[in-house]
């Protein structure tokens, strides 16, 4: 059974704490930074955690993916490859069925966002069947035959193979073939397909530690430590031999990362003020915590926090003095409340975000320069992955 949502920001909260890690030292919390208390007197929240957790679980109702679990995941990493966009098989189908893999992949307990540079897992599609009826109104019907794999894209070798039919009705076939892509299912084979491939994996990982240094020493060398780091972190807990290495080395190579992404940290920050105003936005405290206090950038990075603070703090203290007599600010200053009270989960959360985007698109530029014909008929590496699943669980949980 999967942790519940809270939990699991609760996690992400000690990590924000011990941004050390990723941080190259800067451990340091926004109190800390500006000497300025952003967080409000406790209140009493009208809602319990139970409650809160389930109108989160009802507004992200048609999202079946948990960004959260796969930010928090220690397992196997995968990139989810495209389709190959054919005949019925437009951009749109393409994009339901890698979320489809994607939902399926974390189901089974792996990590899809598109940060493993190395190990893909895509489908070839064959149509088996398409018809229109004679009858009003018309319907189109389509059938599909997808043989998934999940392979090595770096040395070609398939780990597995699972083959799955689905069929689909639409008033077009493009639709018919969404509600095909919607057919395919968790099954019991392809429970048995991706536990086979995960276990021969972490093998591979295992046999292939020097390898693995090789690549990511190359890398840094390169100057590309997102592209390292996106090597580095693909690596399973469960690879015991490949993931000591790991320990060691990630920290120093994720400090390098931020230093050297320093300067469009700053920038990104600045856009993000820019647009939040004094809204209450997790994303400020997020880049500000991944600047590193050594940086040129860092004293820059702590005054825009500061005088950010300052805002929210003073509109939180007119709505307080309103919402004794205006139930509108009231309801706002509730609201409000219960993002302070979970500012750094928050905050950590859109932490490990942009530290996984960066890592998909290294690891999709890596993929975009090797030959196409490694993939073959299942697909391609797309970047955007990370980001079209952040955008929906952010528009299901905010609206």
């Amino acid at each position: 059974m999967r942790q519940s949502l809270m939990n699991r920001i609760a996690v992400l909260a000690a990590m924000f704490v011990m941004v050390a890690c990723g941080n190259g030292g800067n451990n340091n919390t926004a109190e800390q930074n500006t000497g300025t208390k952003f967080a409000p007197q406790e209140r009493t929240s009208s809602m319990t955690a139970e409650q809160r957790e389930t109108a989160i679980a009802q507004k992200k109702a048609e999202l079946d993916v948990d960004p959260i679990a796969l930010l928090d995941s220690r397992n196997l990493k995968i990139s989810i490859l495209q389709p190959l966009i054919n005949g019925d098989i437009t951009e749109n189908v393409a994009d339901h069925i890698s979320m489809k893999m994607l939902e399926i992949a974390a189901q089974n307990g792996i990590s899809g966002l598109g940060t493993n540079p190395s190990i893909v897992l895509g489908a070839e599609i064959n149509q088996t069947g398409r018809t229109a009826t004679g009858t009003a109104p018309q319907k189109m019907t389509v059938q599909y035959e997808l043989l998934f794999k999940v392979m090595n894209a770096v040395t070609g070798d398939v780990y597995g193979v699972s083959k799955q039919e689905v069929m689909g009705v639409g008033n077009s076939f493009e639709e018919a073939s969404i509600n095909a892509a919607n057919e395919i299912k968790n099954t019991a084979e392809m429970q048995a397909f991706l536990k086979t491939s995960s276990d021969r994996i972490i093998e591979w990982y295992n046999n292939n530690v020097n390898v693995l240094r090789n690549e990511v020493e190359k890398a840094e060398t390169e100057g590309d430590f997102a592209y390292a780091l996106a090597i580095l972190n693909s690596v399973p807990e469960q690879a015991t031999a490949a993931y000591q290495y790991v320990s060691e080395k990630q920290p120093k190579t994720l400090s390098a990362m931020l230093h050297k992404q320093a300067a469009d940290l700053l920038g990104e920050m600045k856009a993000v003020l820019a647009s939040s105003n004094d809204d209450f936005n997790p994303a400020v405290g997020a880049y500000f915590s991944l600047i590193p206090m050594d940086s040129p950038e860092h004293a820059k990075a702590q005054k825009m926090y500061a005088e950010y603070e300052k805002k929210c703090n003073a509109r939180r203290a007119a709505l307080e003095a309103k919402a004794e007599r205006d139930e509108q600010a009231a309801r706002e200053l509730q609201k409000l409340q219960m993002q302070y009270e979970n500012q750094q989960a928050m905050a950590a959360i859109e932490a490990e975000k942009i530290k996984a985007k960066m890592e998909a698109n290294a690891a999709t530029a890596a993929a975009a320069n090797r030959p196409r014909g490694l993939f073959g008929s299942i697909g391609y590496a797309i970047a955007g992955t990370a980001d079209r699943l952040f955008k929906a669980f952010d528009n299901a949980t905010n609206n």
